[in-house]
């Protein structure tokens, strides 16, 4: 898969990671996404493992597919842009939505939740009418060395952001499956969002026939 540089990112890259999320509060356990209904049970060498909710009230929600074996772990997160962002352009949403996961991370790494953060590259790739942005970096984690990549793009509204982590070694650094996993993923939930569009839009027009 080949990739486009991009200098946008370049000077925010030595801030970078993913927030980790809490586990939510709720009193009664909200229903399953309806996306997670019809989530394979393995993709690649990952299984499924489960899901849960933002802690906020945004409505979005993260589910984890993993290899235990291979010491692999793969997050996938969905969340509706913030209404104040709503009238930028798709590829603004990427960018900034990308800036402020990199933020993220460099918040984590002050708070020394990682160390040794070095980010390898970032670039973005076209993928039909979508820009996918993504980020490579090394980190330390209780001094294990580790390897991850984050995915970002947009969609009808909807941000979806997927991290990949895993040891740090070669053979891992050179596997095609993660880009693969995450080009997988994203058609998976585009694919969703168009069916639950389409469906709400059929909803709508019985009504008005009714």
């Amino acid at each position: 898969m080949r990739f486009l540089s991009i200098t946008v990112l370049a000077a925010c890259l030595a801030l970078s990671a993913c927030a980790t999320l809490k586990k939510p509060t709720e009193k009664a356990p909200l229903p399953a996404p309806e996306l997670i209904e019809s989530l394979p049970q393995e993709i690649g060498t990952f299984d499924y493992e489960g899901y849960r909710y933002f802690e906020n009230a945004s409505n979005g929600y993260t589910f984890r597919y993993i290899n235990p074996r291979k010491h692999r772990m793969a997050d996938v997160y969905v969340y509706p842009v913030a209404e104040q962002n709503a009238d930028l352009e798709h590829e603004d949403l990427v960018m900034g939505s990308t800036r402020a996961t990199i933020q993220a991370i460099g918040a984590a790494v002050q708070e020394g939740h990682y160390a040794n953060f070095n980010v390898l590259g970032a670039a973005t790739q076209a993928r039909g009418i979508r820009t996918v942005a993504r980020v490579e970096a090394t980190y330390l984690r209780q001094n294990l060395a580790s390897y991850t990549l984050v995915y970002q793009t947009e969609y009808d509204g909807t941000l979806l952001k997927i991290r990949v982590s895993m040891p740090d070694n070669e053979s891992n650094r050179s596997s095609a499956e993660w880009d693969e996993f995450a080009n997988t993923m994203f058609n998976k939930i585009v694919n969703d969002l168009n069916q639950k569009r389409a469906a709400q839009g059929r909803r709508e027009q019985s009504k008005k026939s009714a």
